[in-house]
């Protein structure tokens, strides 16, 4: 293997750089929201469908299913937990990977780790799974994910893993080969969202990278510069191998990604492409339906591209639609999770939807985020307010205090509160598998 691949330069870079303590703090937060994603969504159908096809299928009992008394094969175990996960699209997200790290990075350590796993290392791993997804996802550019291809899914099992590679004390040269694998299996469709498939592509991403690590553990040949060449990753999923060179080893100063911009943690469990517009509409506030003549929703280039859904039928869909959330807000109903479950969607809401329209504008400087939101009313005068800072994006972050209220609200068991202490220093554990299996109990 060469020694100036891309693929062994950026596995380099990630195990060379030193980590900070402020990077430890935030990944511990990470976690903290994603278990409390997770028990939100351990309910959900989709769930108790993938924990069948587990029974059914078999297997080493090795690894655990989050709150389900329940261990199941290492691949089975990260397939249902990172599926579970974002079961409710109420996990973090990170607004330059356009995806969600977490629910993929998280279930595959879970799955992979052992017993002489520490909790630092297993923050480390963690941290390097987010810095690998965002750089190969900036790498990507926005055209991948607006072709139609899902981030969490493509760039997820990239990303799980090296930051799995790391947790197992891989060399670079095997981290390498462990990428191969990895990238052979990178998949992911937006044409989903809406449905079980879309959370689903979080499970099979962390899925494929436990098999990846498997792979390379059993000395399977692959390409270890799996990110080179003219028909490397980056070439077939990106714009070529000179621009993702230069976006995979910039610097980016002693901050690493899950810090500096940050994990986006999410107070509703809905898209956070259509964040930007709650924070439009609530600006605005309830109107009547009979006072409104028409509405326009403006976003820049394509960032409108995750909200699929213009017309949805169902709360599920639902997530994935500017009309059906910012017409929950003008109505005056509000936000409320059941609103997002697979129920239909009420008459009164569907006439404020279809009062909407978007517009998509172009003459404004890339990587500009907001949504404009203009009601033009039925006496002739409008109401426009633009939102550009909703609450958990990088100007406008979840606090600790708001975290630990948003696991305090969905975590309801007797150990919670040990389980939260537990986290907050996972730093000093020395048997992270030992915890996880609690998790499984929890």
């Amino acid at each position: 293997m060469g020694r100036d691949t891309l693929t062994l330069s950026f596995v380099e870079k990630l195990w060379n750089t030193p980590f900070s303590r402020a990077s430890m703090e935030k990944a511990k937060y990470g976690l903290m929201d994603y278990i409390a994603s997770s028990y939100a969504g351990k309910d959900d159908t989709g769930v108790a469908k993938l924990v069948r096809m587990a029974r059914l299928e078999g297997g080493h009992p090795l690894a655990p299913v989050l709150f389900h008394s329940m261990d199941v094969s290492p691949s089975q175990s990260a397939l249902i937990n990172g599926f579970m996960g974002h079961a409710l699209d109420y996990d973090d997200v990170h607004s330059q990977v356009r995806g969600h790290p977490s629910t993929v990075i998280l279930p595959a350590l879970l799955a992979v780790c052992d017993a002489g796993t520490t909790g630092r290392r297993f923050l480390e791993a963690y941290i390097i799974g987010v810095e690998a997804m965002a750089r190969i996802a900036q790498a990507l550019t926005n055209e991948h994910y607006e072709r139609g291809f899902h981030n969490t899914g493509t760039t997820g099992v990239l990303a799980a893993t090296l930051a799995g590679a790391y947790l197992k004390s891989y060399s670079v040269e095997k981290a390498c080969l462990a990428l191969g694998f990895a990238t052979t299996q990178a998949s992911g469709l937006r044409v989903h969202f809406g449905t079980e498939t879309k959370p689903l592509h979080a499970g099979l991403a962390a899925s494929s990278a436990v098999r990846a690590l498997l792979l390379a553990d059993a000395d399977v040949q692959a390409n270890k510069a799996s990110l080179d060449g003219e028909i490397g990753f980056f070439a077939v999923f990106g714009q070529g191998i000179e621009r993702a060179r230069e976006l995979l080893l910039q610097e980016s100063g002693p901050a690493w990604r899950i810090e500096t911009p940050g994990l986006w943690f999410k107070l509703y469990p809905f898209c956070s492409g259509a964040y930007y517009g709650v924070h439009a509409a609530e600006k605005i506030g309830p109107i009547p339906l009979e006072r409104i003549a028409g509405i326009e929703i403006i976003f820049p280039h394509r960032s409108d591209a995750a909200l699929v859904h213009r017309n949805p039928s169902n709360g599920e869909e639902g997530r994935f639609s500017i009309e059906y959330i910012t017409a929950l807000i003008l109505s005056g109903r509000g936000l409320r999770p059941d609103d997002f479950q697979r129920v239909p969607i009420g008459e009164e809401i569907r006439a404020y939807m279809e009062k909407m329209k978007r517009i998509n504008v172009f003459d404004v400087p890339a990587g500009r985020r907001y949504t404009q939101i203009t009601v033009k009313l039925t006496d002739g005068n409008t109401i426009s307010e633009t939102g550009d800072c909703p609450k958990g994006s990088p100007g406008n972050p979840v606090t600790e205090q708001e975290l630990i209220s948003k696991f305090a609200g969905i975590v309801k068991s007797e150990h919670a509160s040990v389980v939260l202490d537990r986290i907050l220093k996972l730093d000093e554990m020395e048997n992270v598998q030992a915890f996880a299996k609690q998790l499984g109990e929890l």
